[in-house]
């Protein structure tokens, strides 16, 4: 954290410390940091900004797993549906609908976030009915 944020030869500091992102000068003191932060709770967590433009100050860091730092990126696309605002990510784990599937619905097709939320999938067989065209069935297509 400090390393990435101060140390202009750190592979990180493009990424922290040249984007302004600083360390509060409390936290230059291990002990200081403990006492705010408290301890990582296990090797499965490391800490995380809620704001990720914002510095590593008390009030903007808590522990995360690799699940939930790789959802609070600069990258992450926050939708909000259903009067819900989550990522793109956490959508697809909520609803259950393929991260395909969803994207077309929001990108391609242009649908509004509540109706490519709510709106049920359809198999290839449903969809097939619908338009009233009838698939063969694998046995007839490997005779044919």
């Amino acid at each position: 954290m400090l390393d990435r944020c101060s140390n202009p030869n750190s592979p990180a500091y493009a990424s922290y410390g040249a984007r302004g992102i600083t360390v509060c000068e409390r936290w230059r003191t291990y002990p200081n940091f403990i006492c705010d932060v408290g301890r990582r709770p296990s090797k499965e967590y490391s800490i995380d900004r809620r704001d990720n433009d914002g510095n590593y100050e008390p009030g903007n860091v808590y522990w995360a797993t690799r699940k939930q730092q790789a959802r609070n990126r600069r990258s992450s696309r926050l939708i909000t549906a259903l009067g819900k605002t989550m990522t793109e990510a956490e959508w697809v784990e909520f609803t259950g609908i393929k991260q395909g599937t969803l994207s077309c619905r929001l990108n391609r097709y242009g649908w509004e976030p509540d109706r490519a939320m709510s709106t049920p999938v359809m198999s290839r067989e449903e969809i097939c009915y619908a338009a009233g065209i009838a698939r063969k069935s694998k046995a007839k297509e490997m005779v044919a």
